[in-house]
């Protein structure tokens, strides 16, 4: 009896590997982790929006998703977990990997679940646009580094949530840096007067010493609004600038890319800034100067101590290194010893950066030492080096040469800060945090059909609001501070169920609402 139930389970199992489809199985993976860049117009090589799609690439899909290069998260997720992080579990890549050694059956393509809409204006109406020129790149056999001056010059100060980059051609732009020049001679302005233009060239900057660095975009890069208590602040009368890196061979191509702002409207909103804390020149680096011989792997280190006075909390972390990096990990000791684990890159994919957006505030007392450690592959067993035969690499701007920074986005540390959720799935499974209420959320009508609506239970108090499919897909994000009604639109949610979540400092308010379109 024993070996026939051993003999039942292995058949029980196998019969339901092979029964795995794509309409039931695997449509709802790829369209929750991959359809936001696999799909017409998007920046992956091809579309998985259906399962023809799906067929054709299905040995490429599952060769990537086995080997964990896609979908692309560099950061070890085992040793911090980062909001919105691409990364499927073990049992989803079993799925794909199941399906495509089955034959990638279809199934009843009925049962499939809706393609996702391509995202569009995701943090809602901007308040500013500002778009550079149009610029034909003039890098044949090196990069080029053009700065692009876009006039602002507010009356008054306000504080940014948000700064969106929309490449104008996503091929050939293959980062953008955006800088605020807050000189009373708007000395960016003159540097482009100077030159034939359009923009002007600058390499490590815009030029400005003083120029403020408020974001980038790299090409995976999934823009966020901060929270409504933080912001960047930006003064009044300043100019904002981009400095765009055009890659060689790009020459002859027109680009014209764009920057959505979005402002805050808590004029009493705290100033983040970002700077590159761990930086490649002495007395950061401890074992520079930053220089791989050919035919060598070499790993430094970086470290700066906090000054005792100052305790900082931190909400994003952004590695940087090019072609040769090979690892890069980042944390701090604090003064009882204590460790701050903040970010860990063990296979470093120079064309897949990003700024990484912790789930909470990091907190990092004064006095604590931060250090990176970083190595560098300059071997011919490096795919991804520059030279063949290997050459000598040292610190420098262009793509061929190398870097070692550590930005990170901080503010001041305010009682509390450790308390704010900057990654709204944390309120679908509050564990273990005694102070957290969970009441409901009376919402209505319930069933929806059109829209949803319910009052705000903490009326002038932060909250994030959030709606989850029962597939685990986030279908709303919004923050509110002060509104009374609030209406969601579900003229676009397929029928089903959903879960609902108001997320204050105190107090989180749930409840489950079911879409039934007439």
């Amino acid at each position: 009896m024993k070996k026939f139930f051993i003999s039942g389970s292995i058949f029980f199992l196998s019969l339901k590997a092979f029964c795995q489809t794509w309409a039931d199985n695997v449509a709802p993976i790829l369209f929750s982790n991959c359809a936001s860049c696999h799909r017409p117009g998007g920046i992956a090589p091809f579309s998985l929006l259906t399962y023809n799609d799906a067929f054709i690439y299905r040995n490429s899909v599952s060769s990537a998703v086995s080997n964990l290069q896609m979908p692309p998260w560099p950061p070890a997720d085992n040793y911090v977990h980062f909001r919105d992080a691409r990364v499927l579990s073990s049992t989803q890549i079993s799925t794909i990997v199941n399906w495509v050694s089955n034959g990638a059956p279809s199934g009843n393509l009925a049962n499939a679940p809706p393609p996702p809409p391509p995202v569009t204006n995701a943090l809602g109406t901007p308040d500013t646009v500002l778009r550079m020129p149009n610029y034909t790149s003039t890098a044949v056999t090196s990069d080029v580094y053009q700065c692009f001056v876009l006039p602002l010059r507010l009356s008054s100060g306000k504080f940014l949530s948000a700064a969106e980059v929309v490449p104008g051609s996503p091929t050939i732009v293959h980062h953008v840096l955006l800088y605020q020049d807050t000189t009373a001679n708007h000395a960016a302005q003159l540097l482009d007067n100077a030159s034939p233009g359009p923009g002007y060239t600058s390499f490590g900057g815009i030029g400005v010493s003083s120029a403020i660095l408020l974001d980038a975009w790299v090409p995976g890069t999934s823009v966020k609004k901060l929270p409504v208590v933080f912001g960047k602040r930006i003064y009044s009368n300043s100019d904002l600038v981009i400095q765009v890196h055009y890659p060689a061979g790009s020459n002859g191509q027109l680009d014209s890319t764009k920057v959505r702002l979005y402002y805050n409207s808590n004029a009493g909103a705290r100033d983040v800034r970002i700077e590159p804390i761990l930086y490649h020149y002495p007395p950061s680096l401890v074992n520079g100067p930053l220089t791989i011989p050919a035919n060598t792997i070499r790993t430094f280190e970086e470290q700066f101590t906090l000054p005792a006075i100052f305790k900082a909390t931190v909400l994003t972390v952004a590695p940087h290194m090019h072609l040769i990096g090979e690892s890069i990990k980042s944390y701090a000791n604090k003064p009882n010893g204590d460790t701050i684990r903040f970010i860990d890159i063990p296979r470093w994919d120079f064309h897949w950066q990003g700024q990484y957006y912790f789930q909470r505030p990091v907190i990092v007392d004064g006095g604590s030492t931060l250090r990176a450690f970083a190595t560098y592959n300059n071997t011919s067993s490096n795919p991804h080096n520059p030279n063949n035969p290997p050459q000598t690499v040292n610190l420098g701007e262009a793509t061929t040469d190398e870097m070692m920074l550590v930005y990170f986005a901080f503010t001041s540390y305010q009682a509390g800060d450790e308390n704010i959720i900057l990654d709204s799935s944390l309120i679908i499974t509050p564990v273990g945090n005694p102070t957290i209420v969970v009441k409901k959320l009376n919402i209505f009508p319930n069933p929806a059909n059109a829209y949803l609506q319910f009052t705000n239970p903490e009326q002038y108090k932060y909250g994030m609001l959030t709606v989850w499919d029962m597939a685990g897909r986030k279908m709303f994000e919004e923050e509110v501070t002060h509104q009374y009604y609030i209406n969601i639109s579900t003229r676009s949610w397929a029928n089903g169920m959903y879960r609902v979540y108001l997320n204050t400092r105190e107090t989180i308010y749930a409840d489950k609402i079911v879409v039934q379109h007439e």
